[in-house]
């Protein structure tokens, strides 16, 4: 277990409803990026049924659990404690699911953890939604980019700490705790 009497904790938290806005943006940008071409390609008909949005409802509420599992995956997966170290809640205040994890991670540990859903999620079925068509599959991809919007603004907030640095989990407000190694 690394002792962290050696290193300064600092709180790095992210502004929820700013969040908000960047996922409008993270929603409008690819559904364009992506969209145009994808239109262009399939020419797509807009019909709905009944039946597609019932898929896509379940898929929607899916996703969501899922976002938060593959966090606790891959941070479990680098915590020392394993998946004993992964907790699930909802800040109902926000109406947010989140996945915590309550022990220190590498900083390049935790910001994989942090990006795989908007990857398995998000970038990866709008990739694949150009190749096979699935309108359901592109407009879900966007969605789960959007979906990400928090997880990219800590990310962002740590771009310039070290990777010798921890990070861990903020475990009631949106955001992490860095720990840095003090210069002697």
């Amino acid at each position: 277990m690394t002792n962290f009497d050696d290193y300064i904790k600092e709180k790095k938290t992210i502004d929820i409803y700013k969040a908000s806005k960047l996922a409008v943006i993270l929603f409008v940008v690819p559904m364009l990026v992506f969209g145009i071409p994808f239109y262009l390609i399939w020419q797509p008909e807009f019909a709905f049924s009944w039946k597609s949005i019932l898929i896509f409802s379940i898929l929607f509420i899916a996703g969501i659990a899922l976002h938060e599992l593959i966090h606790g995956l891959f941070f479990g997966l680098f915590a020392k404690g394993v998946f004993r170290s992964v907790k699930f809640g909802v800040l109902w205040e926000y109406i947010t699911p989140y996945c915590h994890c309550t022990e220190p991670l590498k900083l390049r540990h935790y910001m994989i953890g942090a990006i795989m859903p908007a990857i398995l999620l998000g970038i990866i079925p709008v990739i694949v939604s150009l190749f096979n068509g699935s309108l359901m599959l592109l407009v879900l991809g966007v969605i789960f980019i959007s979906a990400a919007a928090g997880d990219f603004m800590v990310i962002w907030i740590l771009r310039k700490e070290s990777m010798e640095s921890y990070v861990e989990d903020h475990p009631s407000e949106p955001g992490c705790f860095i720990y840095t190694k003090k210069d002697f």
